[in-house]
């Protein structure tokens, strides 16, 4: 059983965390430098941008599958493939290749990517104490803002010293760095016999509230984050808040793990859906600095969703299942949000934009209070797993 590690590792939890930053980087070596790409392969960049969407399409596609994949080689295992994966992914990309098969090395780094997104926080509640788990599994949840951040100051001075294919290379080198780090000091990983058959797999996440539950909360988070990060620069005409925004939901991500240790990571979960209804009101009152109190308190989110995956999971095996349903429900957010709230606000102007901020925010809501409802009767027997 996991969860009865008397002292955290630190130290392996923030390589763990580190990996995450290389993770998040496959999407942005090519987002955050976007112009460079194109113009490197002498293309528009509209035409270039899908090349960061297609890293997620995977993660919507195989995330189940990538959960029973953990599940059933152990997270051990499938983190040194994906680190591997991704460092030779990288150097390959790094020689010039022709776009289809730049396209084609996008698809199998998505897959690089969800394995290690799954594996990584896995790792780290398991090397995490029963009191420091939900710390560390709210640092995890701030690795895509931490990443995204520190490459938008890092990534155009490397381009403009290297070029392109000298970031690509500094990517592999970090990845294959960090599996030789981590391969002595990773121990083996319980495991589950692993089902061929889909259905069944997403079943296994789905058909068990504690199993579903984190990934069916996080879904809000993604649909509203991403939206709003891009759109609300637009719709305010304030473009400086796109550097501003994602910073301030950090605060959040952070505070996250230290309020679920003590009052439980469903609670945490319904304060930041309240916290975004609450600071609608700002907005609609005409306080515009209600949108850092919405950012603020929308980061609560995901530092508790993730901290949701331990303490509702005690096995390894049952974490990575849940963690693969993160991984997917994230991936359908990202990818649906910010074609919604464009929609909403083409058609119904800002209004529109905080209307759907409330719709989503509600909605979060009721599910997390209905979710954790089930996952109550499931303890008492009342729901088999």
């Amino acid at each position: 059983m996991a969860g009865m590690t008397p002292r955290s590792d630190w130290s392996l939890i923030l390589v763990l965390f580190t990996a995450g930053l290389f993770a998040a980087w496959q999407f942005g070596k090519v987002a955050l430098i976007l112009p460079e790409i194109a113009a490197t392969y002498a293309r528009a960049p509209e035409s270039a941008a899908w090349l960061v969407s297609v890293v997620g399409i995977v993660g919507i596609l195989l995330g189940a599958v990538g959960g029973n994949l953990v599940a059933g080689f152990g997270a051990r295992r499938v983190l040194l493939f994906a680190l591997w994966l991704g460092a030779g992914l990288s150097a390959v990309q790094a020689i010039g290749l022709p776009f289809p098969a730049l396209a084609l090395t996008r698809v199998a780094e998505g897959l690089s990517h969800l394995l290690i997104v799954i594996a990584a926080p896995v790792l780290i509640a398991g090397a995490a104490s029963d009191g420091g788990r939900s710390m560390a599994m709210g640092l995890w949840a701030t690795f895509f803002g931490v990443a995204f951040a520190l490459g938008a100051v890092l990534f155009p001075a490397v381009v403009a010293a290297v070029g392109v294919p000298g970031l690509f290379v500094a990517h592999a080198a970090g990845f294959a760095a960090l599996a030789l780090i981590l391969s002595p000091r990773l121990a083996r990983q319980p495991r589950m016999p692993l089902g061929a058959d889909i259905v069944a797999q997403h079943l296994r996440i789905y058909g068990s509230p504690r199993r579903a539950m984190p990934a069916l909360c996080f879904v809000f988070y993604t649909v509203l984050f991403v939206a709003l990060v891009t759109l609300i620069p637009v719709a305010l005409h304030r473009p400086g808040l796109a550097a501003v925004l994602p910073l301030v939901s950090l605060s959040g991500t952070f505070a996250a793990g230290w309020l679920a240790k003590r009052g439980g990571a469903t609670r945490v979960l319904m304060l930041g859906f309240v916290g975004c209804l609450l600071s609608l009101g700002l907005i609609w009152a005409g306080a515009v600095w209600g949108v850092f109190v919405l950012f603020a308190t929308m980061g609560l989110l995901p530092g508790a969703a993730f901290a949701l995956i331990p303490e509702l999971n005690a096995s390894v095996p049952d974490r990575a299942l849940a963690t693969g349903g993160i991984a997917q429900m994230g991936n359908v957010g990202t990818t649906l949000g910010t074609p919604v709230f464009a929609m909403l606000l083409a058609t119904g102007g800002e209004a529109g934009m905080w209307g759907g901020v409330a719709l989503f925010s509600v909605a979060g809501l009721a599910v997390t209070a209905w979710l954790a409802h089930l996952v109550r009767r499931e303890r008492t027997g009342v729901v088999p797993v």
